[in-house]
């Protein structure tokens, strides 16, 4: 009697574990919610909607971990698709990026193929891709100019085509840009880059006199920006007014060091400028 009293303890633990580890192996349904198709869309979005930038920062771990969690509810979720690319291409892996914003695209085209067009242009350079990409945006929207992130796709098409050495196309869609800007805010709150591109355009172009009205309109307006009074210093020079082309170049390199220079996150902006140029391009051969 008391050789089992000794082992019955043992044995009670024993079944409990077992029981314990079967119910665990056996029963895990048990633990874990189904939801209706109805449910899972509901709380993906209110996983994907704000959750993960409101409360982490974007890119982070947390904020990936909510958005994974949101997409395993809603795999077809464009929003999701390209948040999970953002750290990619924000960190120079544009190549990964590029796999979640092809989906996001595939997933809501009039929302993300604008915004596909911007990466095309301003993270791979690729110029060709990126017009492809407006022009398949833009037949979604025919009756009106479209912004993604904030930039119109007449501005794109402009940079696409100076940059293709197009100058016609080029001035074409930035002077069609600008004139909508100068309509809808007023040329004061225009700022350089629209000027400074279609300038470098009219100067490509070789038409020099139409360059320096470009370059005086928007110093007008943007009169702390070295990168207007650099390429504004090229035209001057070549139509022989040297005077005002050493003042603007020196201009240029006391807003340069005040750090009045065209610029934007993560990647360089186009055409811009260093020291070097300015140094170089205040040396005798230039400007004497």
């Amino acid at each position: 009697m008391v050789r089992s009293l000794k082992y019955y303890p043992r044995a009670c633990l024993f079944v409990a574990t077992v029981f314990i580890f079967s119910a665990c192996q056996q029963n895990d349904v048990l633990y874990q919610k189904e939801y209706s198709a109805k449910e899972k869309l509901a709380l993906s979005e209110s996983l994907l909607n704000g959750a993960g930038t409101d409360l982490y920062y974007q890119g982070t771990v947390a904020e990936r971990m909510v958005i994974l969690e949101g997409m395993k509810y809603n795999p077809t979720n464009a929003w999701g698709q390209r948040e999970l690319g953002v750290p990619y291409l924000k960190r120079g892996f544009a190549h990964e990026a590029y796999k979640y914003y092809k989906k996001a695209v595939e997933a809501d085209q009039a929302e993300w193929q604008g915004y596909m067009a911007y990466c095309w242009l301003y993270f791979y350079r690729d110029y060709e891709t990126a017009l492809e990409a407006i022009d398949a945006y833009d037949k979604l929207t025919p009756d009106f100019v479209d912004y993604p992130q904030a930039t119109s796709v007449d501005y794109m098409r402009g940079i696409c085509y100076l940059k293709l050495g197009d100058q016609d196309k080029a001035i074409h869609f930035m002077e069609k840009h600008l004139a909508s800007e100068i309509k809808s805010v007023g040329a004061e709150y225009v700022d350089a880059m629209p000027y400074l591109l279609l300038g470098i355009a009219y100067y490509e172009d070789k038409q020099l006199e139409k360059s320096d009205e470009i370059f005086r309109q928007g110093l007008k307006h943007n009169a702390n920006t070295a990168d207007l009074y650099y390429y504004h210093t090229r035209t001057l020079t070549d139509l022989g007014q040297a005077d005002e082309a050493k003042n603007a170049i020196e201009k240029a390199a006391y807003w340069l060091k005040k750090g009045g220079y065209n610029q934007r996150p993560y990647v360089e902006e186009f055409y811009s400028i260093y020291k070097e140029d300015i140094e170089k391009w205040k040396s005798p051969e230039h400007l004497n």
